[in-house]
């Protein structure tokens, strides 16, 4: 019938577009006009045709205005709303009254800045709807807010950064016990200690170098801000150490982070080529030497040394390499052998298993993971079994003090030596802590946070 339709329609056109009537020859009747009879749509249908005809009408063009070259002014007239596990933008924002065709085009605004639809449950959002306009302000990355402006059926998106201060936290630790549990009764973050643990791991064997009495001191910042807090609590700012000291009989190490590495004093990268302790908080249960083997039942040369620790612990390479296998190895279970630079390979045995994309060929970096703690092979209970080897000899991986040769020079040196004096004033403060003191101030306020 539509077809029929359209085929009559075109014909009247191309009538009216067609050279003038001839003359009409005298006793032929006339061509009588066509009568077109009006569509009776269904009720239904008449719906359906609304609907899509509201569908097709043109959006108007979201405008985006980013800017980053002023801090932003403070949160006014707002009402926060935290995103709930299962719940969508539009279901959150419908509840103040936005229509999803608004919200459709407060996504497209925002398409480059941030995903509406990887927000994360308790993302929280900053609200103020008008019966002719709105904002919308969310977090972007920590101290950075994205507000968008709705009027006129338009969208206007801008990125500003919100004004903070730098809290510093100083720690002295007087060890009794352990150095993780001692630094944790002193207030000391534990992604804090994790970081100083893995830093110091190149210099200090943490079963058999560290003694009651010993002291540990940390520095450490983290950067808070100073206005609409409630928009990014549900952002964590990542705590590291600034600064690290550790002192026994024998050795007094003190480790300052530049430029995302730790460096002793004179400008040496801090780590050493490979690390004493390839997991956190184990405790050594086998040294390197002639031992009676547990499970044999005869004593025979132990090529390596032993770590206890709960099942499923983290395993780290213990350098940078190339896995040279990956896989069950006999007596050795579950076992990664890596292979480093210098001649030099290390072994890890009765894992229960291996991380993922560890396999023959693979790329390490030092501390990455590449296993967990088991019980595989020929064990007697769960442990990491860790040898070193150097060109295909036996190396007792205890007595490495193979450091890097990096070191910094020219002006990185020298901006690194005057970064050093510029925090000889905190550290002397540190030194003259008691053990097991700490204090926390702020500095680096910005002059809009004051």
């Amino acid at each position: 019938m539509i077809l029929k339709i359209n085929v009559l329609v075109l014909a009247l056109l191309l009538a009216a577009c067609s050279d003038p009537e001839p003359e009409q020859v005298a006793g032929q009747t006339p061509p009588q006009p066509l009568e077109l009879q009006p569509l009776h749509i269904e009720s239904d249908k008449k719906a359906v045709s609304v609907a899509l005809a509201d569908a097709v009408k043109p959006l108007k063009p979201a405008r985006i205005e980013l800017s980053n070259s002023e801090l932003a002014a403070p949160l006014a007239d707002v009402t926060y709303a935290v995103l709930k596990r299962g719940q969508t933008v539009t279901g959150l924002l419908a509840k103040f009254g936005f229509k999803a065709r608004e919200v459709y085009q407060l996504a497209e605004a925002l398409d480059g800045v941030i995903n509406l639809d990887k927000l994360q449950a308790g993302a929280a959002i900053a609200v103020n709807k008008q019966p002719q306009s709105a904002q919308v302000s969310l977090a972007g990355e920590y101290a950075e807010r994205i507000d968008a402006f709705y009027e006129n059926g338009v969208w206007q998106v801008s990125k500003n950064r919100v004004p903070t201060r730098v809290e510093v936290s100083e720690h002295a630790v007087q060890i009794n016990h352990s150095l993780y549990g001692n630094a944790a009764e002193a207030d000391v973050p534990g992604d804090v200690i994790n970081a100083a643990l893995l830093a110091l791991s190149h210099f200090i064997d943490f079963q058999r170098q560290v003694y009651q009495g010993n002291r540990f001191e940390v520095v450490f910042e983290r950067t808070l801000v100073t206005q609409d807090e409630e928009l990014f609590t549900h952002l964590q700012t990542p705590l590291q150490p600034t600064y690290l000291r550790f002192q026994n009989e024998e050795d007094d190490f003190r480790l300052y982070r530049y430029n995302e590495s730790f460096y002793l004093e004179d400008g040496r990268l801090a780590e050493s080529f490979l690390l004493k302790t390839p997991l956190n908080g184990a405790r050594l249960s086998s040294h390197y030497g002639q031992r009676k083997h547990p499970v044999l039942g005869y004593t025979r040369m132990h090529k390596g040394i032993d770590f206890g620790a709960p099942e499923g612990t983290p395993i780290m390479a213990a350098g940078q390499g190339t896995i040279k296998r990956a896989d069950w190895y006999g007596s050795y279970g579950n076992a990664v052998i890596i292979q480093h630079a210098d001649g030099y390979e290390t072994l890890y045995a009765h894992l229960r298993g291996f991380a993922e994309n560890i396999k023959a060929g693979s790329k390490v970096e030092q501390g990455e993971v590449i296993g967990y703690l088991g019980n595989t092979g020929l064990s007697q209970a769960r442990h990491l079994h860790y040898e070193v080897y150097r060109y295909g000899k036996i190396v007792n991986p205890l007595h490495l003090k193979k450091l890097s040769s990096e070191r910094l020079k020219g002006e990185h040196l020298a901006d690194f030596i005057e970064h050093v004096a510029s925090l000889h004033d905190r550290t002397m403060r540190l030194a003259n802590l008691a053990g097991g003191a700490s204090s926390t101030y702020a500095e680096g306020l910005t002059a809009e946070a004051k």
